[in-house]
């Protein structure tokens, strides 16, 4: 017996086999080497584009309702696209980083990159543990070093809570030092940090070093973690608060479409069309609807859970026969497509880069790099 092609199937699979494939694709992007010394930068006030400048107002205005100052801003020369501005509270043992995180787009006729931040507030204790609270809306990718208690809290703005939740926690720690508190100081905490951070994941096998190398290599044991993140919505600090609401409007505006809208439009709408093409493009347009709102909910992950979410909504109850017009492949371009305008609202474009330290940087260069 043959059965009529499957356009949504086959597109879902060769995405997943794409993705499954994509090792040699992830060992070649910058990010995956890393200095073994950074190249650290002060960038001065009047430095900073008037973008950038815009960009840190709103968390200066915060940060200094709660008696935090800016010590410096900063990148890392030699690795990746991030500008970093360190803030210190001078009766306070904790510290606060906003790290401004830039990801090119791909090559297109207009390309134009994308831009995350991270708020991330630091406390290191006489031990030498560190406890950090951070709202990085990815988790990372590499191991988490016993020395470092991480407080992932993805999504949060109100700083104030954070900081409240971070206080919390390090009441609990331990006797806490003070942070370093200006550039020079700042700047060497960051080399000694990055220096634990390797030696630690070269422990781990995160990364390798060649003799007489200038830079690490991060191994296929962290790539294959990012292309897990990339399949799976959850592994990117997706909760199920956005993602089930998400899921549902997937699901439910198509096969509304499909069950009560279309065959009710090809009796009581008439544009000049026969009523079968009337129905099929209210169905298109629900389905790319449905991923439109899938992809500005969820932001990462866009396309294969769109195009997952919507093709169930009509193969599950199986009210189209196989073989019908790739509906579920047109709501995942809407998903991904309208991701990418609400990542590109927020870009900045920023001659600027560095980490709090490896841990930071990897997270969000890799992780950021490979969500999408």
């Amino acid at each position: 017996m043959s059965f009529p092609f499957d356009a949504d199937l086959f597109t879902f699979l060769l995405s997943i086999g794409n993705t499954l494939g994509s090792l040699p694709l992830l060992r070649s992007l910058p990010t995956s080497r890393v200095p073994v010394r950074y190249e650290l930068q002060e960038v001065l006030p009047q430095s900073l584009t008037d973008a950038q400048a815009k960009y840190f107002a709103p968390y200066d205005e915060k940060l200094a309702a709660m008696n935090f100052q800016p010590v410096c801003t900063y990148r890392v020369a030699n690795y990746g696209h991030n500008l970093l501005r360190n803030y210190v509270n001078p009766i306070d043992t904790a510290r606060c980083v906003v790290m401004i995180n830039e990801t090119p787009a791909l090559p297109s006729p207009t390309p134009c990159p994308e831009s995350s931040c991270t708020v991330s507030f630091h406390t290191r204790f006489n031990d030498g543990t560190i406890l950090t609270t951070r709202n990085m809306a990815l988790k990372s990718i590499m191991d988490q070093p016993p020395y470092e208690i991480v407080q992932e809290r993805p999504g949060f703005t109100n700083l104030a809570q954070m900081k409240r939740d971070h206080d919390q926690k390090a009441a609990t720690m331990g006797q806490p030092v003070s942070p370093p508190a200006d550039t020079k100081s700042v700047f060497e905490d960051l080399q000694s940090e990055h220096q634990r951070y390797s030696d630690f994941y070269l422990e781990k096998g995160d990364f390798s070093l060649e003799i007489g190398a200038d830079s690490y290599t991060i191994t296929d044991q962290v790539h294959s973690r990012a292309i897990w993140n990339h399949l799976n919505p959850f592994a990117q600090n997706l909760s199920m608060r956005r993602f089930l609401p998400a899921a549902v409007v997937a699901i439910v505006v198509p096969l509304l479409a499909l069950t009560v809208l279309a065959p009710a439009a090809t009796h009581t709408i008439h544009i000049g069309l026969p009523p079968f093409a009337t129905g099929r493009l209210i169905v298109l347009a629900s389905f790319v609807l449905a991923g439109a709102a899938f992809g500005w909910l969820t932001e990462n992950n866009t396309f294969l859970w769109a195009l997952l979410l919507t093709y169930l909504a009509y193969r599950l109850p199986y009210v189209l026969p196989f073989g019908a017009p790739p509906f579920g492949t047109f709501a995942a371009g809407a998903a991904y497509a309208v991701a990418k305008v609400k990542k590109r609202r927020q870009a900045h474009i920023l001659s600027s880069t560095e980490p709090t330290s490896a841990a930071k940087a990897l997270s969000n260069a890799a992780s950021a790099g490979y969500s999408q």
